[in-house]
């Protein structure tokens, strides 16, 4: 994962790059002290994360993710700040930041927002590459209600085809069934949510398209061989034994 970290503090800049650069497969691009050198970066640089304050020399972090907004369409967003006013906070949903955190914020935070990002963007197993039309089609409608109503007869008619055709695609460009695809999905979208634990299970199952908690907690232990909860200890566990970085 490719990372830009943008902050008018030195010792800031030095810290973050030193605990994402441990973690293997991230990489930092670089580091700015001010906006517009970062505009000028990533317009010849693609990046999938922008970890950014707000007040800098200059242009603002948030009139920055403005101007990048059209241009870095794939990249994801995460303010760095030392400010908590509800307008910053807004402004940065608006323009569809995906962490706002607080400074100062622990290694842990960080890492974890930037985990939960790459597992958001990580495509799923039974995402094998196809160059068929319909079902990049089907794929993209999944991507957008899988949380929700999402059968193979909601897709075929979305994409105007019979849903037998659809299934037929499914087999032999996917090498699954409809169904075995959009329970990857499911899972692997679930997984993402379980690193939070705000979320309760229960929550986890209707934000991945589960009408029953406990069908869902089998449905991902089946998979994974584990429970929900069990993932979610896993995962806090392997967060623990992390050492804070200076």
């Amino acid at each position: 994962m490719r990372i830009v970290i943008i902050d008018d503090e030195p010792k800031i800049r030095k810290g973050l790059r030193k605990i994402l650069e441990a973690h293997a497969g991230w990489r930092v691009l670089d580091t700015f002290a001010e906006a517009q050198s970062a505009i000028a970066f990533l317009a010849a640089n693609p990046a999938d994360v922008v970890i950014t304050d707000i007040h800098m020399p200059g242009l603002t972090g948030l009139d920055m993710l403005e101007q990048l907004r059209e241009s870095c369409k794939g990249v994801s967003f995460i303010i760095l700040s030392g400010y908590a006013r509800f307008e910053y906070a807004q402004r940065a949903i608006d323009l569809g930041v995906k962490k706002y955190l607080m400074k100062p914020t622990s290694p842990e935070e960080v890492t974890q927002a930037l985990e939960q990002i790459e597992a958001e963007h990580a495509p799923a197993p039974a995402q094998r590459p196809t160059n068929n039309l319909l079902i990049l089609r089907a794929q993209e409608y999944i991507d957008t209600h899988y949380s929700g109503k999402c059968s193979l007869k909601d897709v075929s008619a979305a994409l105007y085809i019979s849903p037998n055709y659809l299934s037929e695609l499914f087999k032999k460009h996917m090498g699954m069934k409809f169904s075995e695809y959009l329970l990857d999905i499911r899972m692997e979208r679930s997984k993402t949510y379980l690193m939070d634990v705000h979320y309760k299970v229960g929550d986890v199952s209707a934000l991945v398209g589960f009408s029953d908690a406990r069908y869902f907690s089998s449905a991902f232990r089946k998979k994974y061989q584990m429970t929900p909860l069990e993932f979610r200890s896993h995962y806090a566990a392997s967060q623990s034994q992390r050492e804070p970085e200076a």
